[in-house]
């Protein structure tokens, strides 16, 4: 097999990258971490492909995070972890959930140890199946393929008193504070607090027409009307 055919038909569904990857598996099933030089030698002798092209198979293999070197498992294996596993569809149906509320929540609604969270959490984060990202003092969690900063409004909206806001404000187009105020069922310097908060954000911006008047950031608004007919988003 020519180097330059597997350069055009690469894939992960390519025959010969799903057989490099059962080697790898095959390897690590034994209790050994990966090594590349170990992989690359035993998959040399198994496949009898040239030189550059089983290289370019594995170094496309780590590229994309389905092979780490040093690591007992593959992209695959790494979800056979029931926890695991269940972290990571618990963060696919509630993105943008911070680490406390991870801890109490993802396994069934049981709490677990800080300490086995996180050690899950690098596992899939590693495998680039989570991505964590800060915003403000918390640490939140995306699954690795959704936009930041859709990922921060499912976390704000998490908030009731921001929730009603943003749905006011999607209602009446533009507002003042004062007015904002008046719509939502709290004290004043909570729900100041939280409009600042969301301007911080860029989410809320002055109207350019009137500086007073608070309107909602056009870049986020079709964002923002995503989540509020999404199912996903699970107030706190």
């Amino acid at each position: 097999m020519k180097t330059e055919i597997i350069r055009k038909t690469i894939g992960l569904d390519h025959p010969t990258v799903r057989k490099v990857i059962e080697i790898a598996e095959n390897l690590m099933e034994k209790n050994i971490v990966l090594n590349i030089e170990t992989l690359y030698n035993v998959a040399k002798k198994e496949l009898k492909i040239p030189r550059k092209g089983l290289l370019f198979i594995i170094h496309y293999l780590i590229d994309k995070k389905v092979l780490i070197e040093g690591s007992k498992f593959s992209k695959d294996t790494v979800l056979l972890n029931r926890f695991r596993k269940k972290i990571y569809k618990f963060i696919l149906s509630n993105p943008g959930v911070h680490f406390s509320y991870l801890r109490k929540k993802s396994i069934s609604g049981k709490s677990i140890s800080s300490g086995k969270l996180i050690w899950h959490l690098g596992m899939l984060i590693k495998f680039n199946y989570v991505k964590k990202v800060k915003v403000g003092n918390y640490s939140i969690f995306l699954p690795f393929k959704m936009e930041e900063n859709l990922g921060k409004l499912y976390f704000l909206m998490r908030d009731p008193i921001i929730f009603q806001i943003l749905k006011l404000m999607i209602k009446k187009k533009l507002l003042i504070k004062s007015e904002i105020y008046k719509e939502v069922n709290e004290k004043r310097e909570i729900v100041y607090y939280r409009i600042n908060n969301l301007m911080d954000y860029e989410i809320l911006i002055a109207n350019p027409e009137s500086e007073k008047q608070l309107i909602i950031n056009p870049n986020v608004k079709k964002f923002l009307s995503k989540i509020l007919k999404s199912s996903k988003l699970k107030k706190e």
